[in-house]
């Protein structure tokens, strides 16, 4: 998917939206909102193997930022689209039993193997969304959407260290070592494209402003091509914000 197909939905909410003067409560016709807030999740493999025990998490603090249009056809259903900026990222500290990575060794190099020992890991990604959902209005207070989602990431960063660790080396020669402190950096293995599911609601507190959460659920691994991690991570968020009618 390139952006340049991203960048064209905006000119078309703008087109579409450039009749609404205000957000409509109920019946059919246009709705466009803003909205921005905040998502919390992980970069994560389901379910988490019995190899990673976590011993400390922390979110970062990733905005999202963008603009959803919806068309109703009648008091209930519609159709949506939208185009946001998503920052997603973590920070986890592990310890790792038996873990298959490849690790950069201070004044000795790269070494491949099975890690047992402590484990720092970065996550920050920042993609462009275009998400395609359906819309159900119960009234002009609640609404629910699901549908999903096509990400670009516009930035890849997957990064982290290992220490106090012993490592049983692949190659040249099956041996184990004992290292103290070691990096890695998988980041030009990130995945360009997401795609995945995305499921949320909305609650209108008043003509222009309301608040939502949604959930987004990674179909795709956020790895491509052959990583040293054996097992699968998969971006899951819940977005929470505010939004705002014209």
């Amino acid at each position: 998917m390139r952006i340049s197909y991203l960048l064209s939905l905006t000119s078309v909410l703008v087109i579409l939206s450039s009749g609404v003067s205000t957000a409509r409560h109920n019946g059919s016709g246009p709705d466009l909102r803003f909205r921005a807030g905040v998502n919390i999740g992980a970069t994560t493999p389901v379910p988490i193997p019995s190899a990673l025990d976590i011993t400390g998490y922390n979110p970062h603090f990733n905005p999202t930022l963008g603009a959803d249009f919806s068309w109703f056809f009648d008091d209930n259903w519609g159709l949506g689209a939208g185009l946001t900026l998503d920052w997603k990222g973590m920070k986890v500290h592990t310890r790792i039993t038996d873990v298959h990575l490849t690790i950069d060794v201070p004044s000795v190099g790269t070494l491949t193997g099975y890690v047992t020992g402590r484990n720092t890991t970065k996550v920050n990604t920042l993609y462009l969304v275009q998400p395609i959902y359906a819309v159900y209005r119960f009234n002009r207070k609640w609404q629910v959407r699901a549908g999903i989602y096509m990400a670009e990431a516009l930035h890849r960063k997957f990064s982290g260290s290992v220490s106090d660790v012993l490592i049983s080396v692949e190659s040249p020669l099956p041996q184990e070592r004992e290292i103290s402190y070691a990096t890695l950096d998988y980041s030009s293995h990130a995945r360009k494209f997401d795609l995945g599911l995305l499921a949320g609601g909305e609650f209108r507190m008043n003509r222009h402003v309301g608040f939502y959460t949604d959930l987004t659920w990674g179909l795709r691994p956020y790895f491509s091509g052959k990583v040293p991690i054996r097992f699968a991570l998969r971006n899951i968020y819940v977005s929470v914000g505010a939004t705002f009618r014209i």
